[in-house]
């Protein structure tokens, strides 16, 4: 089952590396909704590998290469993520068609937790 999108800060203190996916040709583009989330809606994919504690060697060492749906905050370099992990681009695609609306709504309308922080009188 899939969960409903979630807005995290992504940890670059928790990550061994990570890039962006760009996505150059809306014609030809085998993901379309990541497409049009990414050129029409400012998101971005990012491929992320995170640190994990290995028991045996009892060190952190690299997990499996993961696809996210996030955003960039504009007035710092905070990146957050709102899809879960995925292993590939195609299960990314299929999340997003999925979770669109949601995924909007948390984009241009805010999440609801955000609301709540604001005072009674901002509302009056």
């Amino acid at each position: 089952m899939l969960n409903a999108p979630q807005k995290q800060l992504i940890n670059p203190d928790d990550l061994f590396g990570s890039r962006e996916i760009r996505f150059q040709d809306r014609r030809e583009s085998h993901y379309p909704q990541l497409m049009r989330l990414c050129a029409d809606f400012n998101f971005s994919v990012l491929q992320l590998q995170r640190k994990i504690f290995s028991h045996l060697s009892h060190k952190m060492v690299p997990s499996s290469l993961e696809f996210v749906l996030a955003l960039r905050e504009d007035d710092a370099s905070y990146w957050y993520s709102l899809s879960p992990g995925t292993e590939s681009l195609k299960q990314l695609d299929d999340y997003c068609k999925t979770f669109e609306i949601d995924l909007l709504h948390m984009h241009l309308i805010g999440d609801s937790d955000s609301d709540q922080e604001l005072p009674r009188e901002a509302f009056y």
